[in-house]
């Protein structure tokens, strides 16, 4: 399923919000939210590569929709 710009931009947000959350956690419950923390962050950089490889495509006079969407390593 192709996700829109807003879809990822939403999803970001909402992936902030969780990693605000658990970063206010008190510092002995850090060790059971390490892992959990670790992936909210990794998938929250890879939708913003993606953002950004978006945006980068998107100023380009000729567009391939195909890494507009998937980003250059689907391709």
């Amino acid at each position: 399923m192709t996700r829109t710009t807003r879809d990822l931009r939403v999803e970001i947000a909402r992936l902030n919000r969780l990693i605000a959350r658990i970063k206010a956690k008190p510092h002995g419950e850090w060790a059971i939210w390490s892992g959990t923390l670790h992936d909210l962050v990794e998938e929250r950089e890879v939708l913003g590569m993606l953002m950004r490889n978006r945006h980068i495509e998107a100023s380009k006079k000729i567009v391939s929709f195909q890494r507009w969407r998937d980003g250059p390593w689907a391709a």
